[in-house]
Formats: C-alpha cells, sequence, structure tokens
C-alpha cells in the first residue's frame, strides 16, 4: 500500500511522456528512487508505464535508452510483466535484450554494450545477469539487425 500511494504520487507530480515504438503507444515516467535502470509495469489505464530513475540514466547516458528499450520490450513480447526485473526468466531477458538490440537507436546499443563491459557499472548499479552473456546476445542482435554497433564493445 506504501509503495502504491508513493508511486501515484510520483505519476502526479512528475511529467510523463508518451512514447512509440513500432507504432505501439506506452507512456514513461521518472522516479529518482527506483532501485532498476529501468522497470514496466502495467497500469490500469491500458498502457505499460516505462519508469526509470533519472538520476542514473544522467550518469550512464545513451545506456538509458537501452534499459528503456529492453523493459518496453517486455511488454511488446507478451512476457507477464514482473516488478522486480531479476525475477525474469532468463530466457525472457535474452529476448529483452534482442528486441532492445533492434530497436534502440545505434548509439544506445553501442553504449549498453560499453555499460556491460565496465566493472564499475555493474558493481554500481542493479542489472540482474550475467554481463558477458548479456553483451553477446546484444552484439549478436544488433548483428542480424545489421547495426554497426555489432561489431564493437
Amino acid at each position: 500500500m506504501r509503495y502504491a500511494l508513493k508511486f501515484l504520487l510520483v505519476a502526479l507530480l512528475l511529467p510523463v511522456t508518451a512514447c512509440t515504438t513500432n507504432s505501439k503507444s506506452y507512456r514513461e515516467i521518472t522516479d529518482p528512487n527506483l532501485r532498476y535502470i529501468a522497470v514496466i509495469k502495467e497500469m490500469r489505464t491500458g498502457y505499460a508505464m516505462v519508469i526509470y530513475n533519472p538520476v542514473t540514466c544522467r550518469e550512464i547516458g545513451p545506456a538509458c535508452g537501452f534499459f528503456r528499450s529492453h523493459a518496453y520490450a517486455h511488454q511488446r513480447l507478451n512476457h507477464t510483466l514482473i516488478d522486480v526485473p531479476s525475477a525474469y526468466p532468463p530466457l525472457f531477458e535474452r529476448q529483452a535484450d534482442c528486441w532492445a538490440a533492434k530497436y534502440a537507436s545505434d548509439e544506445e546499443v553501442q553504449a549498453a554494450l560499453v555499460f556491460f563491459g565496465n566493472q564499475e557499472n555493474l558493481r554500481k548499479y542493479r542489472v540482474p545477469g550475467d554481463a558477458e552473456d548479456r553483451a553477446a546476445t546484444i552484439r549478436e542482435c544488433a548483428r542480424q539487425a545489421q547495426k554497426p554497433a555489432a561489431g564493437t564493445d
């Protein structure tokens, strides 16, 4: 209940942006207290809401766009949405990484690869899964999508 009230207050006070990816709408909202970079929640209004930490996003730059795309991918791929990103099955995480590698901007994909290659990032930020495996998935899916980021780390 406490979290729901806090979320409602944040939702009312902070700006909401509407985004489209592959002609499907979703909304984004910031939450500076979010423990993860980005998560997605299904709202009662029928929209999926990507919630991201703006403080973390300022720190990690364009990689934040990749993580926001990754969160949205869970909804696009019809995954059951889970409040705790580390609770997603590994297959869902690989699928969301692959989707984001294909649809996020080249700059965001490249930034995600750099992010996963930086041990300090992995210690500082809550990112589920094995960084090397995630980077390999991102690289392979970017290659399939013929993105320039596919050949670099």
